[in-house]
């Protein structure tokens, strides 16, 4: 959040998820008024900004001492994510708050509740059900509004996965994914139904919310084309697919036997990030999942905050929550989802496996952006990332972390390493400890390095005990001609390699 954006949304005032507290308070405060949003509908807590809406600065508190204190204070229940904005008035913290599925307490007894102009308590116990909407059954729904055809697309998909369940009738069928209930001697679809096989008109009429909007951005200024789709869930990741596929470049590497194909965007990671969008977002929203597709990014916007506990700095180590288990279930009976929730894993992996970053999470009080980067190939790491990983039997995920870590910082701490692999430091170290005897990073004055072997370059000044071409080095190593050229001229100034003749009789040789 900019400080213009804050100064804007502080001139709307208080409401029933926007707070505003001076940098004063208790820690008990503190963790009760975040606690009242959280039992209500989760918001934002200007921490540093009086009751009129006047900027008076919270300078002296650090963000994880708000974290630790209502993580303690609240039993592990609230763990909001707290955003530092800084400008010419003061430095005001602006913690995320989630709502919570069930009552936060703060104390024996106390279960704060803000309803958008005080503070006042439930009883204990008392549940603040945030019921799965899609085991719901909507009033309007009726069998009717299931397409055939999708339920066909659902039976071939289990099919191909040897499910037991593509044998039975297809009502039969409906209801072991949990997709049809018996309501009142009727059988009718869940929400979960409808959004796996409703048909486009009872999409438009009970769910207009389950839009996926898509849009293609050749500059940062504007979009240059846009898809608006409300379509079942499996009809609609096939033409997310067509879509981005479409605008998708791929560059080949040579390793040895193998070939490796290195997309702008892997074809798994971005379906793990729609995916995760769609299990895991607030169906009651009535706002749409948001795909942008940029050159060097790929966003996906989805209404509903991470769960309750869950934030960007533990997302790869917490225990998986579901906010939506009857979609997300039927989602993995189709095969579609790991039930352990490993999507997070499987992004990281094959994103740092080809040299790229990890995944981004951009948290706001009602929506979640996660951000997919496609950096320049750095063609060079790429095949040594590889080839280590064949010399020494593969690389765990904790390894790939650390290495492309390293890559990108040139040198870190164990308290940088430790939350980059959201690992304890003493978990961290043990990583690490493994890593030095396997030859990968050594540590200098308390800060580790990464040790990279020049594979490529002991194989160009191989070949170049007899002068070649550039083509001809190219050729020979399975490099673009970019990645040849950069190789050469930086083994020329390592004083390796020598350039002789001009033009189209310019050769390479080893001195």
């Amino acid at each position: 959040m900019t400080w213009e954006e804050l100064l804007e949304r502080i001139s709307l005032g208080q409401d029933e998820r926007t707070l505003f507290l001076p940098p004063d308070l208790s820690p008990e405060e503190l963790a009760r008024y975040a606690a009242g949003l959280a039992n209500h509908r989760g918001g934002i807590l200007f921490l540093g900004v009086d009751g009129e809406g006047r900027v008076v600065g919270a300078s002296e508190i650090h963000p994880l001492q708000i974290t630790h204190a209502l993580f303690q204070l609240t039993q592990g229940l609230l763990l909001p994510y707290v955003e530092v904005i800084e400008g010419p008035m003061g430095r005001v913290l602006a913690l995320h708050v989630p709502q919570s599925p069930a009552a936060v307490a703060v104390g024996a007894g106390r279960v704060p509740f803000w309803d958008g102009k005080r503070l006042t308590e439930l009883r204990v116990g008392q549940a603040l059900p945030e019921p799965d909407f899609t085991a719901q059954v909507l009033p309007a729904a009726s069998l009717s509004d299931l397409d055939p055809v999708e339920v066909l697309r659902l039976r071939r998909i289990l099919e191909e996965r040897g499910s037991n369940l593509a044998a039975l009738p297809d009502l039969e069928l409906l209801f072991a994914l949990g997709l049809l209930e018996r309501v009142e001697g009727q059988d009718k679809p869940t929400v979960a139904g409808l959004l796996l096989a409703g048909t486009p008109l009872a999409l438009r009429r009970l769910l207009p919310q389950a839009e996926v909007s898509y849009y293609f951005h050749e500059s940062e200024e504007g979009y240059t084309f846009r898809e608006d789709m409300l379509r079942p869930i499996p009809a609609l990741l096939q033409r997310l697919r067509d879509l981005i596929q479409a605008r998708n470049r791929v560059r080949y590497l040579t390793v040895g036997l193998f070939r490796l194909e290195v997309w702008d965007f892997d074809q798994e990671v971005y379906r793990e990030a729609l995916l995760n969008a769609l299990v895991h977002r607030d169906w009651q929203s009535p706002d749409a999942i948001q795909v942008h597709h940029y050159p060097d990014r790929l966003e996906v916007s989805n209404p509903g905050s991470l769960p309750p506990g869950i934030t960007p700095e533990n997302i790869l180590r917490h225990p998986p929550k579901r906010r939506n288990p009857r979609l997300a279930e039927a989602l993995y009976r189709l095969g579609y989802v790991e039930r352990a929730g490993s999507g997070v894993d499987k992004m990281y992996r094959l994103l740092l496996k080809y040299g790229k970053e990890p995944p981004e999470y951009r948290l706001f009080p009602e929506a979640l952006t996660l951000v997919l980067y496609n950096p320049e190939l750095d063609e060079a790491f790429v095949r040594e990332l590889a080839e280590a990983q064949e010399r020494l039997g593969g690389f765990s995920l904790d390894h790939l972390i650390a290495v492309g870590h390293l890559r990108r910082v040139g040198e870190a701490s164990l308290e940088e390493l430790s939350r980059a692999l959201q690992l304890p430091l003493e978990a961290a170290r043990k990583v690490l400890a493994r890593m030095e005897r396997m030859g990968l990073l050594r540590k200098e004055g308390g800060r580790y390095h990464l040790l990279r072997r020049d594979s490529l370059g002991e194989r160009a000044l191989g070949l170049l005990t007899n002068p070649l071409s550039r083509r001809e080095v190219e050729a020979q190593l399975g490099l673009s001609s970019r990645a040849a050229l950069a190789l050469l001229n930086r083994l020329i100034r390592e004083g390796k390699v020598e350039r002789v003749g001009r033009g189209a009789a310019t050769r390479y040789r080893r001195l």
